[in-house]
């Protein structure tokens, strides 16, 4: 049968990918279309259009509508899936669904963490809400409609038949990850839709698709933050066998089918919610994956995994950059709400272990958390002092954001923590008082080995600093555009030796000095747009093409 999917501002979408290629090994047709990408979030293309949908962070044209209502037609699906993970995005999800109808019958499935989270609100606009893990379940769904027999009752979907809804179990896990179809990257029968056209086998520019292979050893979490889906997840199947992980030698194949297939790579993502948590198993990678692949790549880990054993296999494999989730330096925090298991000493152990090996480490932090008192701010800020200078990059950092039906937002609404969910939103932001917004602002302050350690202490101490917050923060902006290359927390280690140079005069004056004598800083160093960097340039999406699609 021909089944349309279709992902929103999501042209990885590992999901879909993967249920293509189930699908297609079941003898389905699939033709996957990305309304939009992720490199055109949080632009305003649809904003004024009559005919177009504008709800931050998403917009979309009418015209990018009419394209995929085009697609839609040619395409003539019996079964069009949509991917739902970003929450933010939920009313795009219904808005697309509704201007399906208008030119198909086919039946809709939706699935992804939002639908896993809220199938009660999901199935009052789709026909199917996939719960969990889809690969099995979809290829039941498409197996049973191509015969014509009854698929009310598939495991992990509810089903809305005949005025009547039926909420189905859940499927055990698939454990044995490597008879899963590898995710589906072939050109063929991919859509990208934008500016009002069908691009075939297209890519967005700025896309890390573009050079990079995104890829996924194991599925599951170690552990279970509140803030997670694995903390759902795990609500939902359970604690036993809920991590499993594929083989080495099949995850080194599918690479290896990958890089054949595309020259032009030249990284490898792993984007396992913590890669690998077995040493045995990286072990046997760290042999095998320089020899047969030979590039850099990046991972993510968790403070109690990032000893030196694991630290010393991912050297020899060839990592180039580290991800590892701080969220927070305040035990009480870590343990009472976010049921985090990172002890203080083994994240400082961890970093050491990698600034004496060399590796880059960018890190996240949760900010705006009503849970927070002033003693966990400044447990917070302690922790980033106690990191050694320039041994890490942090991201903006993040307001925490409640997910509806998630572990920390049931406990924050009996609480009385959440406000109102957002219109369009199955989200309610934490509230951006001045004061969170100030300690948001100055845990950005010790990634920069620029900034003296007691200095960013008394700053603390400021009342003036506290009631105006743009004042750190504009300090932050000017260490970040000066520090890192542009659009990137990549660093400039020019441009950081010249300000070390330059903020060094200021130690010791007055806290607001800081500012001002940044803020002159930027402007004198500053690399011109004719720099070195000119050269850096993403590819470049192709041109539209006529369609040539299968009936």
């Amino acid at each position: 049968m021909r089944v349309l999917l279709i992902s929103l501002f999501d042209e990885w979408c590992f999901g879909l990918r993967h249920i293509s290629s189930t699908l297609k090994a079941k003898g389905h047709h699939t033709t996957m279309a990305y309304l939009r990408a992720m490199p055109e979030l949080h632009d305003n293309v649809g904003e004024g259009d009559p005919d177009g949908y504008h709800s931050p962070p998403a917009s979309v044209r009418g015209a990018d509508f009419r394209a995929l209502m085009e697609l839609t037609k040619k395409v003539n699906p019996e079964l069009i899936g949509i991917s739902l993970s970003f929450s933010h995005i939920y009313s795009l999800a219904t808005e697309v669904v509704r201007r399906l109808r208008t030119v198909s019958n086919a039946k809709v499935i939706v699935g992804g963490a939002d639908p896993t989270a809220n199938p009660d609100m999901a199935i009052e606009w789709a026909d199917i809400v996939c719960v969990g893990e889809g690969e099995g379940a979809i290829a039941d769904l498409a197996d049973r409609m191509s015969a014509k027999q009854d698929y009310t009752d598939v495991p992990n979907l509810w089903v809305k038949k005949d005025g009547q809804i039926f909420k189905n179990a859940y499927r055990a896990l698939d454990q044995e990850l490597d008879s899963v179809p590898w995710a589906d990257f072939d050109k063929a029968d991919k859509f990208w839709i934008s500016n009002g056209k069908i691009n075939f086998q297209a890519l967005p520019a700025g896309s890390h698709l573009l050079t990079n292979f995104p890829i996924m050893a194991s599925r599951g979490c170690p552990y279970a933050c509140t803030f997670c889906c694995n903390s759902l997840y795990r609500e939902m199947y359970g604690n036993k066998d809920y991590v499993r992980l594929r083989s080495v030698e099949n995850v080194l194949a599918e690479i290896e089918n990958y890089v054949r297939h595309n020259k032009h790579t030249h990284s490898i993502e792993f984007f396992d919610d913590v890669f690998g948590s077995r040493q045995d198993w990286l072990d046997e990678f760290a042999e095998k994956y320089p020899k047969r692949i030979g590039r850099p790549f990046f991972c993510y880990t968790y403070p109690a995994v990032a000893k030196p054993a694991f630290v010393d296999a991912i050297i020899k494999a060839g990592v180039g950059v580290v991800a590892m989730g701080l969220q927070t330096g305040s035990q009480r925090i870590l343990k009472d709400v976010y049921k985090r298991n990172a002890p203080r000493d083994k994240t400082i152990n961890a970093m050491k272990v990698f600034q004496a090996r060399g590796i880059p480490v960018v890190m996240d932090l949760i900010g705006s958390n009503p849970f927070e008192t002033e003693e966990d701010c400044l447990e917070t800020l302690e922790l980033l002092l106690e990191f050694p200078a320039g041994s890490y990059i942090l991201h903006e950092t993040n307001r925490l954001t409640f997910y509806r039906n998630y572990p920390i937002t049931r406990k924050a609404m009996d609480s009385g923590h959440v406000g109102p969910f957002i219109d369009g939103r199955n989200v309610s932001l934490a509230e951006n008082t001045p004061e969170r917004r100030f300690w948001n602002a100055i845990w950005q302050l010790p990634q920069f080995p620029a900034m003296d350690r007691e200095a960013i202490r008394q700053m603390t101490k400021v009342p003036h600093l506290r009631e105006h917050p743009e004042i750190i923060e504009s300090m932050v902006k000017a260490l970040v555009e000066t520090t890192y290359i542009p659009g990137t927390r990549v660093r400039r280690q020019l441009h950081e030796d010249q300000l070390v140079s330059e903020v060094a005069r200021l130690q010791g004056s007055r806290m607001v000095k800081y500012y001002f004598g940044l803020k002159k800083l930027v402007k004198e160093t500053l690399p011109k747009r004719m720099g070195v960097f000119t050269n850096l340039k993403s590819g470049t999406p192709r041109k539209a093409v006529e369609l040539d699609i299968p009936t």
